[in-house]
This record gives C-alpha cells, sequence and structure tokens, in this order.
C-alpha cells in the first residue's frame, strides 16, 4: 500500500493510468460509478462543513473531490447509456409515456374542470334567473296590488259620490216635498181664509139683509144697536 502511495505521488504515468482505468471502469459499470459519485458529492459537502465550518484539517482538497464527483457522474452516466440501449430505451420510452400519462391526466383534469365550471356557471345563470324572474313576479304582484288599490280608493270614492249625490237628491226632494206641502197648506190656508172671508161676507151680506148688523168683535146688533141673542141670529138664519 505504503508503494501504491509513492507511485502516485512520484510518477505521473501511474497517476494517468489510474485515472484511466477509473474513467474505463467507470464506463462499462455506469451505474457502480454514479452511486460512487453521489457518495463524494455527500464527502465533499462533509469535507466543506469540516474545514470552513468546524475548523478543521481534512485529508482532500474538495475541488478534487467535486471533480471526481463530476468525472464519475458523466462517465458513469455515459456509460449506462452506451451498454445498456435497451434499458435506455425502455427507460425513455417509459418516461415518454409517463409524460403522456401526465399530460393525458392534465387534460382530463383540465375536462372535467372545464365541465364542473361550465356546470357551475349554468347553475349561477339558473340562479341568476330565478332571482331575477322572482324579482319581476314580485314586482307584477305589486303593481297588481298597486292597481287593485287604486281601483278600489276610485271605486270607494265614486260611492261616496254617487252616496253624496243620493243624499242631495234625497234633500232636495224632501227640501221639494216640504215646499209642496208649505205651498199646499199655504193655498189651503188662502182658500180656507177666502172661504171663511166669502162666509163672512155672505154672512154680513145676509146681516145687513136681516136688519142685523155685526161689529169687528164678531158680536151681532139689532138695527136700534143693542145686542141680538143667538137664537134671533139662528131665527134669522145668521152664523153666530
Amino acid at each position: 500500500m505504503e508503494k501504491l502511495k509513492n507511485l502516485w505521488d512520484d510518477k505521473l504515468w501511474f497517476k494517468i493510468l489510474v485515472i484511466v482505468v477509473i474513467l474505463a471502469l467507470s464506463y462499462w459499470f455506469g451505474i457502480i460509478a454514479i452511486l460512487l459519485g453521489f457518495i463524494l458529492f455527500i464527502y465533499a459537502i462533509v469535507t466543506v462543513i469540516r474545514k470552513y465550518i468546524l475548523k478543521k484539517n481534512t485529508r482532500f482538497k474538495v475541488r478534487y473531490i467535486l471533480l471526481s464527483f463530476l468525472a464519475l457522474t458523466i462517465m458513469g452516466g455515459y456509460g449506462y447509456a452506451q451498454t445498456h440501449p435497451e434499458e435506455m430505451e425502455q427507460s425513455r420510452i417509459r418516461q415518454q409515456e409517463t409524460k403522456k400519462a401526465a399530460e393525458t391526466k392534465k387534460a382530463e383534469d383540465a375536462k372535467k374542470a372545464a365541465k364542473a365550471k361550465k356546470a357551475e356557471d349554468a347553475k349561477k345563470a339558473a340562479k341568476a334567473k330565478k332571482a331575477e324572474d322572482a324579482k319581476k313576479a314580485e314586482a307584477a304582484k305589486q303593481a297588481e296590488a298597486a292597481k287593485q288599490a287604486e281601483a278600489a280608493k276610485q271605486a270607494e270614492a265614486a260611492r261616496q259620490a254617487e252616496a253624496a249625490r243620493q243624499a242631495e237628491a234625497a234633500r232636495q226632494a224632501e227640501a221639494a216635498k216640504q215646499a209642496e206641502a208649505a205651498k199646499q197648506a199655504e193655498a189651503a190656508r188662502q182658500a180656507e181664509a177666502a172661504a171663511q172671508a166669502q162666509a163672512a161676507a155672505q154672512t154680513e151680506q145676509n146681516g145687513n139683509s136681516s136688519g142685523y148688523i155685526r161689529d169687528a168683535n164678531g158680536r151681532w146688533h139689532r138695527s136700534n144697536g143693542q145686542f141680538a141673542s143667538k137664537k134671533e141670529i139662528a131665527a134669522a138664519g145668521l152664523v153666530w
């Protein structure tokens, strides 16, 4: 082991040979090379922590470890692709199928989302239409109620006007009736007065012809001025 270390430190050709062998092995054993590359990457991180955070000495330099990681990873990936074309093709096909399945699922999800959105929009439109119809129905109901109230108000006004007209007609008829009754009473009174006046005139005339005179108080007197008795007046055919 000490001899190999001395060869590594002293002989350039040994370093080149070791690097070529490692690259060849990485080419033929790609999976192992990639695994070793990731182990070196983790070791590089640990080395950085030990050197710059914990301030401890490290055996290898970080840049050499990272270069080894890159070399192993790149060569291992390239070698594996070249030595296992069927697996790479299958991997590519699987990736394509996975991508296609993801795209199909994405398209299906988008289709479902569009369908759900369309259903939601239709539901919202139906709800809005229902609300609008209810609003129109309420407005029509209020308009009809206002119309009926106005019609009832007009009918009440017409009824009151008709009642007032009938009351006025009845009052006028009653007034006309009372006026006619007063007129008839006045006519009867006048006729009665005329009849009485005529009877009085007739009685006066009869009294004058029979020699009896009636004074202003309605008393009968003989021609000599003395009061006449009822018997005399009745015998004369006069009214006491």
